[in-house]
């Protein structure tokens, strides 16, 4: 209802129905929902996260926001990280906190109403995807690799 806004939900079903998306991964269409995913993400190792994030850029981009610049992005970057940077205060508190969380933000060309996603938004699209993907990659790469030290070090005593 918010044009670009929709632009999370939009990449996240792209990237679930993409035959590269690996199995064992789940993606949740958050939405304004906020506190109330907090039994879906309760307990992940990782947390990507897709949204229109105004960081005033020019429309289209694709930014990425990690540990401590997630902490200081301001909340009225996003119509959702309020509800967001809530979600993971408490996480944090129960000691359920992801390992990592990434946000891929693209910069919205308009959150006026409307249903369709402005032409700058709708190409970034596939950018955004494909973000994503390379993430998702990267933490496979990565929690092999530790499950192969562990199985090492294990083996070793």
């Amino acid at each position: 209802m918010r044009t670009d806004d929709a632009i999370g939900m939009l990449a996240a079903r792209r990237l679930a129905d993409d035959d590269r998306f690996p199995q064992g991964i789940e993606v949740i269409e958050g939405g304004t929902l906020g506190l109330d995913l907090l039994h879906a993400v309760h307990g992940i190792s990782h947390l990507l996260v897709m949204d229109a994030v105004d960081s005033g850029v020019a429309p289209g981009t694709v930014t990425q926001f990690s540990g401590d610049e997630l902490a200081g992005l301001p909340t009225s970057k996003s119509v959702h990280l309020l509800g967001f940077a809530d979600l993971m205060d408490v996480l944090r508190l129960m000691g359920a906190s992801p390992i990592e969380v990434v946000l891929l933000g693209v910069q919205p060309d308009s959150t006026d109403w409307g249903t369709e996603l402005t032409p700058a938004i709708a190409t970034a699209q596939t950018d955004l995807v494909e973000a994503a993907f390379r993430q998702i990659t990267q933490w496979g790469e990565e929690i092999r690799a530790f499950s192969a030290l562990a199985s090492l070090s294990l083996a070793a005593l």
